[in-house]
């Protein structure tokens, strides 16, 4: 209850204060405009005045009335008033002769002039005549428009006529009514003749600073009699020079903060009226900020009480919250050597698990030579058969003499004995273990020789044909002698699905763009059957009869491709027999060495 209290009266003083701020800078800014608006209705008279007096001096005036039946004294005159009045930007310029007769005008030349019209029972004619000079303030019939009329008479004795200037004010009102001002023009005895609301116009207004009706000596005809309700200005805060003022308008009551200034020289009085509405945003506007202003303070308040309350809470909590870190940095430090003790012996086990893998590889390549065995030994016993045979022959050319022969034969000997240390020292290479540390770049032309070498005996003894098709350098990054082991598993798998074929055929791809190498092994055997196509990189699954083989030779090479960063797969060919796909990052050794 007290809060709301104080935000009841923060925000009535907030909104007291922005009122009084917004009244004092309206006030500071309507007094201008009051003379700004009373010096502009002063220059638009003080512009014009003159020209009865300047014409009732001038020769060809005098003369013209003089000899008013002269017609070209007329004439003349007439285009003498029609400039003046273009250069001054004066409406209307006219000379009467004595008897109350326009004589001349500006406007001799339009549709409807002035020229011969009857003006003796005006007041400001009557008056110039008696008093040689007279202003006059009245309505123009045929426009029900204010106009304001200076004559001054021409000659003394006797009267030639007299000079008339009609002010008018339709622009000024116009001007008004424009950029939204609510002026008002009263005359001496307090009637509205000038307005930039239509409504107010030849209403007489009730103000403190206007005399009472009763005192107002009203001249009747001045204005339409239909206008004759008063204008009632209900003063309800008097402020200084100003007031706030209540009116009933067009649109209902309203509001306006009330200035006159005075036009001393012409007994009139300008009134502004400035519309309050943004005084009351501001009001509204303090109304708000001053509730807001002080719910921040009293939730600041609250806030900082339960800050407080809030600390006295966290250093207890803080006091449990230590013992509780301890108790649990206690619980970490066994966790972390017990997590220290998994993670040594995870790397034992991946270091045994890598071991086993290079045991595995190893297995497989003894294995390969093992199938190979045969072979190669028949392979090596060829050559050795025509050694010996050559060196008996070579004792009998010796014994003859005959030295060509005996160079020839052991040239012949030279050239076998050269393909068997090819042999021996490439299937010494292929047996060694590789060091898995230290990839190289691997010539994939190189590897295929390499492995169809190792497999020749083998495939002339099988009666197999294989086609190649190899680009030369292309590179892949790993280790030569196992691209060499993956590709004699395919070629041995490849001779044996092929084993039962009519015509048994084999051929080995290679392709290569620009990121890839891609090598395809191709059978025309019975191919691989459906269910066994997700199998066959199984360790230990093979479809050969026991004993002919360990099923570890797709496996390991499915694991080797993996370590090339490479994918190995299967697929039956439509035309019939299987093919395998190997597909390898490509290695630019040259793109390798600029790099360097």
């Amino acid at each position: 209850m007290a809060s709301l209290t104080v935000v009841c009266a923060v925000t009535f003083l907030a909104q007291r204060l922005w009122r009084e701020n917004g009244l004092r800078s309206l006030q500071a800014l309507n007094e201008p405009r009051v003379q700004l608006v009373a010096n502009a209705v002063r220059a638009e008279i003080n512009r014009q005045d003159h020209l009865p007096v300047v014409l009732s001096s001038d020769p060809d005036v005098q003369q013209a009335l003089a000899h008013p039946d002269d017609a070209a004294l007329r004439e003349k005159l007439n285009d003498k008033l029609r400039l003046i009045s273009h250069e001054a930007d004066t409406r209307s310029l006219y000379i009467v002769n004595p008897s109350g007769q326009v004589f001349a005008t500006n406007d001799a030349d339009k549709p409807d002039p002035q020229l011969g019209r009857n003006l003796s029972r005006r007041p400001y004619f009557r008056t110039a005549v008696e008093a040689g000079r007279s202003a006059f303030l009245g309505v123009e019939p045929a426009s029900d428009r204010v106009r304001y009329y200076v004559a001054h008479a021409i000659g003394d004795r006797p009267l030639l006529g007299v000079a008339v200037v009609r002010i008018e004010f339709d622009t000024i009102e116009a001007d008004w009514e424009r950029a939204g001002e609510d002026v008002l023009v009263t005359d001496q005895r307090g009637t509205v003749f000038l307005a930039s609301d239509a409504s107010f116009k030849y209403r007489p207004l009730n103000t403190a600073r206007q005399p009472p009706p009763s005192q107002r000596n009203a001249v009747t005809g001045q204005y339409p009699e239909h206008h004759k309700d008063p204008i009632n200005f209900v003063v309800l805060e008097q402020r200084g020079d100003g007031q706030i003022i209540r009116v009933e308008t067009g649109e209902g009551e309203r509001s306006f903060l009330y200035q006159s200034a005075a036009l001393p020289e012409f007994g009139w009085t300008v009134h502004r009226l400035s519309d309050l509405s943004t005084i009351e945003t501001d009001r509204r506007d303090g109304a708000i900020i001053g509730a807001t202003l002080s719910i921040l303070a009293i939730s600041g308040l609250f806030y900082l009480r339960q800050r407080q309350q809030a600390l006295v809470a966290a250093r207890k909590a803080g006091v449990e919250l230590s013992n509780e870190v301890a108790n649990r940095t206690r619980e970490l430090r066994a966790t972390n050597e017990a997590l220290h003790l998994e993670v040594e012996e995870r790397r034992r086990t991946e270091a045994q698990l890598r071991d086993t893998q290079n045991s595995l590889v190893q297995a497989g390549k003894l294995a390969a030579l093992g199938q190979m065995s045969a072979a190669i030994a028949h392979e090596i016993n060829q050559p050795l058969a025509a050694i010996r045979t050559f060196v008996a022959s070579t004792k009998i050319y010796s014994s003859r003499g005959d030295a060509g022969k005996v160079a020839a034969n052991l040239d012949l000997i030279n050239s076998l004995a050269e393909r068997m240390a090819n042999i021996t020292s490439h299937l010494k290479t292929f047996a060694r273990k590789s060091d898995p540390g230290k990839t190289e770049a691997v010539d994939v032309e190189r590897a295929v020789q390499g492995a169809m070498l190792l497999i020749e005996s083998q495939i002339r003894l099988a009666g197999v044909t294989i086609e190649t098709s190899i680009p030369h350098h292309v590179f892949v990054r790993g280790y030569a002698v196992q691209l060499e082991q993956v590709i004699v598993n395919l070629l041995q798998n490849a001779m044996h699905a092929v084993a039962h074929a009519e015509k048994p055929a084999i051929r080995l791809d290679v392709t290569a763009s620009d990121t890839t190498v891609c090598i395809t092994v191709t059978d025309n055997g019975s191919g691989i059957p459906k269910e066994h196509l997700d199998q066959i990189f199984d360790p230990f699954f093979t479809t050969k009869a026991i004993g002919k083989g360990l099923g570890l030779g797709l496996s390991i090479s499915y694991g080797i491709v993996r370590d090339f960063n490479g994918e190995i797969r299967a697929v039956n060919r439509a035309e019939g027999g299987a093919e395998m796909i190997i597909e390898l990052p490509r290695y630019h050794p040259e793109s390798a060495m600029l790099h360097a």
